[in-house]
């Protein structure tokens, strides 16, 4: 029997995936105040991505089943989440194409990520 999809644990992959970005975000602040490493759009992507990723399998792996769609759900709400933040409390209008860029990286890296924490056996 299939379980049905639990939108509770998509709020809780949302929500994790944003305080991992956070927790990513002031390690490598820490990381660019005290050494010579260079600041760039890469290392944003990068953190976007991990912390979906991450997000993503752990949300996958406690369903235990659809990690394709857990994954894509967990990605799409966050880069929701961030567009709101941005629109919100952002001074200028955001770029629509590095919104682009970033709905790609979210959907593509949550997708792996949930097929990724089914295909784990669960314990």
């Amino acid at each position: 029997m299939l379980k049905s999809f639990q939108f509770s644990l998509i709020l809780k992959g949302i929500l994790m995936a944003s305080i991992l970005a956070l927790l990513i975000s002031l390690v490598f602040g820490v990381l660019l105040s005290y050494t010579s490493l260079p600041e760039s759009e890469l290392s944003i992507n990068i953190i976007f991505g991990t912390s979906i990723f991450v997000a993503a399998f752990i949300t996958a792996y406690q369903a235990g089943t659809r990690g394709l769609y857990y994954g894509l759900a967990v990605g799409l709400g966050f880069i929701l989440l961030v567009f709101i933040i941005s629109l919100i409390f952002g001074s200028d209008t955001p770029s629509w194409l590095k919104m682009g860029e970033k709905t790609i990286i979210a959907l593509v890296s949550g997708g792996i990520g949930g097929i990724i924490g089914v295909l784990l056996p669960q314990s």
